[in-house]
């Protein structure tokens, strides 16, 4: 169904892809049991602060550097493609992962990168699901993609 302006857009229509291809071309494979993305965007500033500002009261500032991080939320589900064991092979690689966040249908624009896993925590309760938290954060461009144009 194609979505239209104005539209509002559920949770479960995003997703956080790994690329698990070796051979060049990327192999999307989606985040085994999500239940939940964020992805965050923050800037490092410059702050600049001179006799002849106005009043000297204020300062004036600049972007400086732009980051990104990802968090994925996911139960433990048993020998699945992407899901804790395999987030866990690849922080112990200690190599760059990367990633691709949007629609599920790919039938928009998405943001893709390169990242670093950076934390990876399970949760085992006795009374509940197994789950796992990992959180991952860029290393060099985050770039807006969309379909058919990559």
């Amino acid at each position: 169904m194609a979505r239209q302006q104005g539209d509002y857009i559920e949770g479960r229509d995003l997703m956080v892809f790994v690329d698990t291809g070796s051979s060049g071309s990327p192999v999307w494979t989606p985040t085994a049991a999500a239940t939940s993305h964020t992805i965050s965007y923050s800037g490092e500033t410059k702050e600049r602060v001179t006799k002849d500002t106005e009043n000297g009261a204020f300062s004036q500032k600049s972007v400086t550097k732009l980051s990104c991080s990802i968090t994925v939320e996911a139960l433990r589900v048993f020998n699945k493609e992407v899901g804790f064991e395999k987030m866990l092979e690849l922080m112990k690689k200690r190599d760059p992962v990367k990633l691709k966040y949007g629609f599920t249908d790919s039938a928009d624009s998405y943001e893709e990168g390169m990242f670093v896993i950076t934390s990876l925590e399970e949760s085992s309760p006795a009374d509940d699901d197994a789950s796992y938290s990992c959180t991952l954060e860029n290393t060099g461009a985050v770039e807006t993609k969309t379909s058919g144009g990559e």
